[in-house]
């Protein structure tokens, strides 16, 4: 444990500055300690992620690429940047973030089964090769991986190894609970602001608290919050567009979901016109970094945005027609969508998945299995909304304190009520699984909330209501701290690694050692002996089974040192 506490503590030091870096160069040189230092840990994930995927089309990310990535940001802060306060500041914050990082990580697992299957396949795979073309006819999850394995693959390195890549995951989530805690307390927030981080912050602390359920879904989620928080924060209109622009974009490269995100800054754009708002380094920037995402799954799948039919290219000859095959976009598009909808869990018969999507065939199987599941997730949030709204409306009613100065609600919250609510109606009818859009639901609850509430006597009295504030969040960290230690006894007693098992779904946490399927004396591929990949010899996938297809059929091209996965009967 005191590994992980070194390697976050590390790690966390490294993204703060990187998050410098890239606000320093593309927003403002202004940048004050006083200011939330926690949302830097997002603002350095972004830029590493870029910096990541650039690399990939030309290199690997080999351990020695990612040790001169780790130490660059050091080099530049200490030559060239040097600022003492910003230092302590950020050594400062490391450590409680470290702690909670350990907290939050330790003998716990990865999200499953995602991570064995693609999760950590596609970060070793990364780590071993520069871009594979058509990658995703091996596995048709490499399709649409996220943004964020890019971020995961670059801290293995030569300081962390392969446990590193477990640490980014555990750190953007530590970073975004302080980054609320900051905001609830500053005095420069209006209250009603206040109640909706304090809102989102509750429904963090009582459903994303373990990092086994974060998977690909938790990072996505929590920046829609973040880009909720900062788009109805009292900023300048300038610096709003700036910080909507750039989650938006980060939240679209980590799940295409919640791509309604993106329509956020046009708004603010459209709203109030300046040729800056447009053309900025943010902008050149988030532009460029989606342009090379869309390229680079262009690449493996054929699709922009697989597996949306749409957006896919069919004559590239790496583009998969078969229909038959699961890389193929429109089999894979109705199987991922029949399956959020819960088709595995139909009675009798099974519906094939375009029939079973259709006609809301689907609601009364769903109704049963994955939103019971919803149902009872989202059952002790509600209750304590529900008492907190009975709290402030007794309070209300028997105090004898003078009505207070009412709130005027702005527009921005009527359009990210609207925003929201239209993304919830689209995660319900096209993706019903709570991991894929709870921040839709979420945000519009927190907005309704904060705007029936602003205007309560007990949250106008700002000791009363900071105080109330205080007290609950200590209650709710202390709970999920006793959790989170019982977790940590009982894996002691267990006498198991404490690091997250990144190889195989076992309790010793060694390398897996796979099939490799070859065409000739060519190895196209590693195949799991028993269950999913996880990280192991790459590219590597579990799909394979001798009749998905021949060998016979699948070429593996060298074009200039790329490697390119493709079916040769491709025409049906």
């Amino acid at each position: 444990m005191l590994e992980i506490f070194f390697y976050s503590f590390l790690s966390s030091l490294h993204i703060y500055l990187c998050g410098y870096l890239f606000y320093y160069f593309s927003i403002s040189k202004e940048i004050s300690i006083k200011h939330n230092i926690f949302e830097l840990a997002f603002y350095g994930a972004f830029l590493l992620c870029l910096i990541a995927l650039f690399l990939n089309f030309f290199i690997s990310l080999n351990k020695m690429v990612n040790t001169f990535i780790f130490l660059i940001p050091f080099i530049i802060f200490f030559t060239f940047l040097f600022n003492k306060n910003f230092l302590i500041k950020i050594l400062t914050y490391s450590i409680p973030i470290s702690i909670l990082c350990v907290l939050t990580i330790s003998f716990d697992g990865t999200y499953r089964p995602d991570a064995g299957s693609y999760h950590l396949p596609y970060i070793s795979i990364l780590n071993e090769n520069k871009l594979l073309i058509g990658i995703n006819n091996i596995h048709y999850r490499f399709g649409h991986t996220s943004i964020f394995q890019y971020l995961s693959s670059i801290y293995n390195n030569y300081i962390f190894n392969e446990k590193g890549i477990s640490i980014p995951l555990c750190l953007f989530f530590c970073n975004f609970i302080a980054y609320c805690l900051y905001e609830l307390k500053i005095s420069e927030n209006n209250r009603h602001v206040k109640i909706l981080i304090f809102i989102i912050f509750i429904f963090t602390i009582f459903r994303v608290n373990r990092y086994s359920d974060f998977g690909n879904d938790a990072p996505a989620n929590l920046l829609f919050f973040y880009l909720i928080i900062e788009t109805l924060k009292d900023n300048k209109n300038f610096l709003k567009i700036q910080k909507t622009i750039f989650a938006s974009i980060f939240i679209f490269l980590n799940k295409i979901t919640l791509l309604l995100a993106l329509f956020i800054p046009i708004y603010l754009i459209v709203r109030k016109f300046e040729f800056k708002n447009i053309f900025n380094k943010i902008s050149f920037i988030s532009l460029f970094f989606l342009s090379i995402y869309l390229g680079k799954n262009i690449l493996i799948s054929g699709c922009a945005m697989f597996p949306v039919e749409q957006t896919c290219i069919e004559n590239l000859y790496w583009y998969d027609k078969d229909s038959n095959r699961a890389s193929n976009a429109i089999n894979a598009r109705l199987e991922n969508e029949a399956w959020t909808k819960g088709w595995v869990n139909q009675i009798g018969k099974k519906e094939n998945y375009r029939n079973y999507n259709s006609n809301f065939v689907w609601i009364k199987t769903w109704t049963i299995s994955e939103g019971k599941t919803i149902t009872k997730k989202l059952t002790p949030f509600l209750i304590f909304l529900l008492l907190l709204f009975i709290v402030l409306k007794i309070y209300d009613y028997r105090t004898n304190l003078p009505s207070v100065i009412k709130i005027k609600i702005e527009n921005h919250y009527y359009f990210c009520l609207f925003l929201c609510i239209c993304g919830s109606l689209l995660w319900f009818l096209k993706f019903p699984v709570f991991r894929y859009g709870y921040s839709y639901l979420i945000s519009s609850i927190a907005i309704i909330f904060t705007m029936y509430l602003k205007n309560s006597k007990l949250i106008a009295n700002q000791l009363i209501f900071n105080n109330s504030i205080n007290y609950i969040i200590i209650i709710l960290i202390f709970g999920i701290t006793v959790k989170n230690s019982n977790r940590i006894y009982n894996g002691f007693i267990d006498e198991i690694d404490p690091w997250p098992n990144i190889y195989n779904d076992g309790k010793i946490n060694s390398k897996k050692k796979n099939i490799n399927i070859k065409k000739g004396k060519t190895t196209l591929f590693y195949k799991s002996k028993i269950g999913e990949c996880y990280y192991s010899k790459s590219p590597c996938t579990h799909y394979f089974n001798g009749n998905d297809f021949n060998l016979d059929e699948i070429n593996l091209d060298n074009f200039y040192g790329y490697k390119i996965y493709y079916f040769k009967k491709n025409e049906l």
